[in-house]
């Protein structure tokens, strides 16, 4: 079965926590997959936050992570990261714009050179 990545629904859910930044779920149309995570990473991601994306998972009893989703394409598992990410970021930032009541014309950009050493 081959999944067209522009019929891929995405949900975003925002959180503010110390490590979990959002909670995603993927809806192929005919199933949904809820569970993905973007937590913080000591890692940069393809467009430079210390961010990661992880699939859902489940905990064995030997302690260890095994996936739930896998997709075994390389390249189709990278064009759907590439989609999610352009989904959270647009989603964390229509969530921060709703929660300090700001428009568009007030937000400001800092970059990594505005910040103090």
């Amino acid at each position: 079965m081959r999944i067209n990545l522009d019929e891929i629904g995405i949900k975003v859910k925002v959180v503010e926590n110390l490590k979990l930044k959002a909670i995603i779920g993927l809806d192929f149309g005919d199933f949904v997959v809820k569970g993905f995570r973007v937590m913080t990473s000591d890692f940069p991601n393809p467009r430079g936050d210390k961010l990661w994306l992880t699939p859902p998972s489940y905990q064995s009893s030997g302690g260890r992570y095994h996936p739930i989703f896998f997709m075994p394409d390389k390249q189709g598992w990278e064009a759907l990261q590439a989609k999610i990410w352009e989904a959270y970021y647009s989603q964390n930032k229509e969530h921060f714009k709703k929660r300090l009541d700001v428009g568009d014309d007030e937000i400001i950009a800092i970059t990594k050179e505005d910040l103090p050493p």
